[in-house]
């Protein structure tokens, strides 16, 4: 069995300087470890892992023996993802906002001639939603949802796909919604800057496919469905057939390993919901 260690982490002194100062500001923290990478398993990387359908999948990787990496903005007020790592040691904690350009490059040093296998761009935000709605459109909200939910993924993405490019499975999988498809949202007038950064995606996510096909590598879009998350709690969503967290990320891990280059063509690289459905755009 060959371990990784990274020798990227800072020395010792530091780490406990950082404790000191974390701990006297009254704030839980998580303690810096070398992440451990078995390399003959299969590894993950998921952004957002600290709560909703990131955790539910962190956690369903970590049951199959995966090696996780598992990001979040703030590590320190993760305490679920990590209480996921005390029950699991192939699951790695990292500090990433997707929206640094620093932290990125910073994390795929880290990790530097590591396969990861697959490369899940979880991370999005609703975006406060009185400021997405005609007649009030918040210039400020629009860049913030679009940083998180489009460019983002393509950022992330560009750091990692030497990555990528040297595990077995080759794939990069970003999480869409049915709200950025035209044609189910056509008569709804709300959500316009989070409807907006989807359909981008969308379309970000084709290209990346176009681009890297030749490498062998697979870019593709899943999409949750109705989770009964925070995320829509915050949109208001009071309709029916919501599905928890856990089941969806079941439903997605298995999409997941079903994709191919194949199925991309025939479904015309559109977005695969969590009931195997082919949205439309």
């Amino acid at each position: 069995m060959k371990i990784f260690k990274s020798d990227q982490i800072k020395p010792l002194t530091m780490v406990m300087i950082a404790v000191f100062l974390f701990a006297s500001a009254g704030t839980k923290v998580i303690a810096s470890e070398h992440p451990t990478i078995d390399q003959d398993k299969s590894t993950v990387l998921i952004t957002g892992s600290n709560r909703g359908i990131g955790l539910a999948l962190a956690q369903n990787y970590a049951e199959q023996g995966w090696n996780v990496i598992a990001t979040c903005r703030k590590p320190n007020r993760a305490a679920e993802l990590a209480s996921l790592k005390k029950e699991y040691s192939n699951v790695n904690i990292e500090q990433l906002d997707v929206t640094s350009q620093e932290q990125i490059v910073a994390l795929a040093k880290k990790y530097n001639g590591i396969p990861i296998d697959v490369l899940l761009n979880n991370a999005g935000i609703l975006g406060e939603v009185k400021d997405q709605v005609f007649g009030a459109l918040n210039e400020q909200t629009f860049e913030q949802v679009f940083a998180v939910n489009t460019l983002a993924p393509l950022k992330v993405s560009e750091a990692f796909i030497e990555h990528v490019s040297m595990s077995q499975q080759k794939k990069i999988v970003s999480m869409t919604s049915g709200l950025g498809s035209m044609q189910i949202t056509a008569n709804q007038s709300y959500f316009y800057f989070y409807r907006m950064s989807k359909a981008a995606l969308n379309m970000a996510v084709v290209a990346m496919n176009a681009s890297l096909r030749k490498q062998g590598i697979i870019s593709a879009l899943i999409a949750p469905g109705q989770v009964d998350t925070k995320l829509l709690a915050e949109s208001g969503y009071r309709g029916p057939n919501k599905i928890t967290p856990d089941e969806s990320a079941k439903s997605l891990i298995n999409i997941i390993d079903t994709l191919s280059q194949e199925t991309l063509k025939e479904n015309g690289n559109k977005a695969i919901n969590v009931d195997e459905r082919v949205l439309p755009w």
